[in-house]
Order: structure tokens, then C-alpha cells, then sequence
């Protein structure tokens, strides 16, 4: 049977309390019992002190009057039980068997029924004048009703403060079960999320107690279970990748072999062919889609034996020689913003010029979905710049900037992932083969927004740096 956190405080607290508090008002009871019959035998021996010293006649009338004072009734008898006078003419009391006690040693004897009612009783014999006095007992009966009185007037306030006592303590109890319960209820939840796949952290209580160190501990799993969920994830499309890398590049290389032998076929037996700029651009293009997918079943997109000394310049103006076209064709404009001064990096010419391709057609590609959309930019806006320059003296970066809207917010965080994109028509390993390659060339990739325009940043070590690993960031 489940037993919830909030009745095993609540229930042993209360028990406690209630416990404590009925100990309490019962022993006050009890004093309070004992005090009163203290309280009537000292009375009982007032009473008899103040008739035994007595100089005038216990007649009727002084009874009836010590009756009006103390509240009990008095029957006074000789020492043959005759009554000699009495404040209740109906009471017959019992025969005196022995010497009954002096005033000083009276004490109470039990309730005895005496007419209508019960009364306790207590008998005193009253002191001799002279030798000639008759012996006389006084018989006292204190009516149990007004001792039921004041012991109810007593104990019913400790009886009342008890009570309200046990109100508030299970007031008390209640709110402070569900102060150290709620909190836990909250953590219950969020683990129940955290098991349902949901990562994000929970907001952290003001308080600075146990609770909080709880509530920063879960969040710190919900993190490494997200961060270990995304490595799974991206392990598998890198498995999934892997085991279509060599299907897909086999079956795409022989159709652009194909296609690039008619064309080359094409290209010689027209004689103005060399003055189409379009066919020597698709001619270029196809030959350089021929080498990464050579590439791709080399696995040289993964790592490299050996490197040796590149000229990034060369690379960019063979870049602008064959996409310049395209984005021509598609309104924008391709800028080459770079220095003039030559960029020699250790590294592989193919890869990096597939590094470079990626980064320019998808920031044309960019740029052309916000010239064709709804908020399309004038010709003179659309343009993608390209820039390489010296970044101190042991490293080159290369800027490609774009007027593109940027990533979108649902794959901002993942872009570099396999198989993670955002176009309609996209794939995915645009993004996440620039990073294989800078990774292996030792380099830092990044990107960020300047304005309106969106720029990827490519650093390249001039010389070879072992054990290094890319550094992906966004601004």
C-alpha cells in the first residue's frame, strides 16, 4: 500500500502532538481534582474550627447562616443522635460508632446519598464549654454538585486550551508537510518529464536548503542525459551515413562519369564550344563532383596520411571561376573580397576546395531564398562575399558572408550535425562536411550574425598543430 511522504510526516507529528497535549490536559485534570478536594477539606476544617471555637448557641438560625457562607448543610446531634438543630430537618444522620476526629485530622469521606441528592460528608465532635455540656457531634454535607462545579470550572479551560492547541498543531502540521512535500512533488514531476524525454531545466527554488541541491543535481543529469542523447542521435546518422556513404557515391559517381564523357564528347566535336562559358562551367563542375565523390569512397573526408602546402588564393579564384555563373544566373552577386598577397596552408587541395564550395553554395543558396520570398532584397542587395586574409602570423581565415535570413532557430544548435537541415531539398552534409575538414586540418570553425548579413568564419593554422580538435560556435 503506497504511504505518501505527506501523511508519514503528517500523521507521526500530529500523533506526537496529540499525545502530548492529552498528557498534558489530563494531568492538569487531575491536579486540578486534587485541588479542589483540598480545597473542600480545607474548607470542612474552617468551618469545623470556627463552630468548635464557637461561644455562642449553634442554634437553627447560625447554622442556616455558616449554610449561606460555605454552601453546606450542617446537622448538629447529641451524643445520643438526637438532632439538636439542623439546616435540613430531612436529613437523618447515622449513628456515631466511634470518637470521630478533631478538626485539624477532619478529612473526607465518600458520596453518600442523603435525601435527593449526594453529598459528601464529614463528622466533627464540637468541644465542651464545661463538664456539665452535653457531647455533641456536628455532622457536615457538602453537596457534590458544587464540587462538580468547580472542578468543571476548573478543568475546562485547560480542557478548551487543549483543544484549540490540537487545532493549531494540526494546522501547523498540515502547512508544514506541504512545505517540505511540494517541493518534492515539483522534483517527481520533472524526473517524470526527464523520463519522457524532455531535458529542459527546471526553474530553481528561492529557498537554500536541501531541495535546491536536489532541483541543481536533476538539472545537471537533465543535461548530461540530453548531451548523451544527442551523442546517440549523432552516432547513429554517422552510422547511418556511413553505410550510405559508399552506396550513394558509388552510384552518383558513375552517372556524373557518364555525364562528364558526353559532355566532354560534346565539347570537341563543336568547334565554338570553348567560347560557351556555360558548357566549360558545367564541364568544371562535373569534374570537381567526380573528385569528392572519389573522395567520399576513399574516405578521405575522414582523415588525411599526409598534407602538404596549399594555396588557399588559388582555391578561392577556381571557386569564383565556377559559381560566379550560378549566382550570376540567380541575381546575385559573388564578391571576392580577398587579400592579394599569397595564403599557403599545410593540407589537402581537394578537401579544402570542397570546404570552401560548401560554404559559398550555401550562402547563395541563402541569399536566393530571401531574394525569391516574400521579402525579396533588390539586386544590388543579394550578394555573397567572399574574404581571405592573415589572422596573425600562424593563421588564415577565410569569411564567407551572405544577406541570407541565417539558420533557423529549430536547427541553429545542430547544423553541423549529419542529416540535419532545414530545406526542403537539403541533405544535410553541406554544413557537416566543412567541419570533418576543418576538424582535420586542425582548425576552427564558427559562424554569426553581423547586422543583417550572416557570416561563416573558417580559421586555418598556417602549420600542421597535432591533437587539435575544431571549435564550432555560433555569435
Amino acid at each position: 500500500m503506497r504511504w505518501p511522504l505527506r501523511y508519514q510526516i503528517l500523521i507521526p507529528m500530529v500523533s506526537i502532538m496529540v499525545c502530548a497535549i492529552v498528557a498534558v490536559t489530563l494531568l492538569h485534570a487531575w491536579l486540578a481534582t486534587n485541588q479542589i478536594k483540598l480545597q473542600i477539606r480545607d474548607q470542612f476544617r474552617q468551618i469545623a474550627y470556627t463552630l468548635n471555637e464557637a461561644t455562642f448557641p449553634l442554634t437553627d438560625a447560625v447554622l442556616n447562616q455558616t449554610k449561606g457562607l460555605s454552601g453546606a448543610d450542617f446537622v448538629l446531634v447529641d451524643q445520643n443522635d438526637v438532632v439538636l438543630s439542623s439546616t435540613r430537618p430531612d436529613f437523618v444522620p447515622a449513628a456515631v460508632n466511634q470518637n470521630p476526629p478533631d478538626w485539624n485530622q477532619l478529612q473526607i469521606s465518600d458520596v453518600m446519598e442523603t435525601g435527593d441528592a449526594g453529598f459528601f460528608h464529614a463528622v466533627v465532635q464540637v468541644q465542651q464549654r464545661s463538664r456539665t455540656d452535653v457531647v455533641r457531634y456536628l455532622h457536615i454535607y457538602y453537596p457534590v454538585k458544587a464540587y462538580r462545579e468547580a472542578l468543571s470550572n476548573a478543568i475546562y479551560p485547560s480542557l478548551l486550551a487543549g483543544s484549540i492547541a490540537l487545532i493549531v498543531v494540526a494546522m501547523l502540521a498540515t502547512v508544514i508537510a506541504g512545505r517540505v512535500t511540494r517541493p518534492l512533488q515539483r522534483l517527481d514531476r520533472k524526473v517524470a518529464q526527464i523520463a519522457r524525454g524532455d531535458f529542459n531545466p527546471m526553474v530553481l527554488p528561492a529557498r537554500n536548503d536541501e531541495i535546491r541541491d536536489l532541483s541543481i543535481s536533476i538539472n545537471q543529469m537533465a543535461e548530461l542525459l540530453g548531451d548523451y542523447e544527442d551523442e546517440v542521435k549523432r552516432s547513429e546518422r554517422l552510422k547511418t551515413l556511413g553505410q550510405l556513404r559508399g552506396a550513394i557515391a558509388h552510384q552518383l559517381r558513375n552517372a556524373v562519369t557518364g555525364c562528364r564523357i558526353a559532355l566532354d564528347l560534346y565539347l570537341r566535336k563543336c568547334a565554338d564550344s570553348e567560347q560557351d562559358e556555360t558548357l566549360q562551367v558545367a564541364n568544371r563542375q562535373l569534374c570537381m563532383i567526380e573528385q569528392y565523390l572519389q573522395s567520399f569512397l576513399e574516405n578521405k573526408a575522414g582523415h588525411f596520411s599526409s598534407f602538404e602546402p596549399v594555396c588557399l588564393n588559388e582555391i578561392v579564384e577556381k571557386l569564383m571561376s565556377l559559381l560566379e555563373p550560378t549566382a550570376r544566373h540567380g541575381g546575385v552577386r559573388l564578391i571576392n573580397e580577398s587579400v592579394e598577397e599569397s595564403l599557403t596552408v599545410e593540407g589537402d587541395a581537394e578537401s579544402l576546395e570542397q570546404l570552401m564550395s560548401n560554404l559559398v553554395l550555401n550562402a547563395i543558396e541563402a541569399t536566393l531564398s530571401v531574394k525569391t520570398g516574400p521579402d525579396s532584397q533588390s539586386p544590388s542587395e543579394a550578394e555573397v562575399r567572399l574574404k581571405l586574409f592573415p589572422s596573425g602570423s600562424e593563421s588564415v581565415t577565410l569569411e564567407v558572408t551572405d544577406t541570407g535570413p541565417g539558420p533557423e532557430s529549430a536547427v541553429v544548435n545542430k547544423m553541423f550535425e549529419p542529416l540535419v537541415t532545414a530545406k526542403k531539398d537539403g541533405t544535410g552534409l553541406g554544413l557537416f562536411v566543412a567541419r570533418e575538414i576543418v576538424q582535420n586540418h586542425h582548425g576552427r570553425l564558427r559562424w554569426e550574425r553581423r547586422g543583417q548579413h550572416t557570416c561563416f568564419i573558417v580559421e586555418l593554422p598556417v602549420h600542421q598543430v597535432e591533437n587539435a580538435r575544431v571549435e564550432i560556435t555560433n555569435c
